[in-house]
């Protein structure tokens, strides 16, 4: 006789539904913040856009760095861009942070 396993899908604990947040700790004017956008996300443009006219709005110097493949001969541009990126930047949002 075959066993069969039934999956009952369900909501994630309360606990389970949060993740880390992180605080610069001090007010935005003059701080350079970074934000990463992959051409894949094109909808995600529109978040940025948003971000970064409040940030800009508060003082912030926003750097915005559009990547490019990760693998191939245009990868160690990308790697080179990330490391120049992360050095003008005190703080970034890397991905859907939002």
């Amino acid at each position: 006789m075959a066993m069969i396993d039934v999956l009952v899908p369900v909501p994630p604990e309360e606990n389970d539904r949060t993740s880390a947040t992180f605080a610069l700790g001090r007010a935005l004017a003059g701080v350079h913040i970074g934000l990463r956008l992959d051409p894949a996300w094109r909808s995600y443009e529109t978040v940025l856009g948003t971000w970064s006219s409040m940030l800009e709005g508060d003082g912030a110097v926003v750097h915005r760095l559009v990547t490019g493949e990760r693998v191939g001969p245009t990868a160690s541009q990308t790697r080179a861009d990330i490391d120049a990126w992360a050095q003008l930047v005190e703080a970034g949002v890397v991905g859907l942070g939002n």
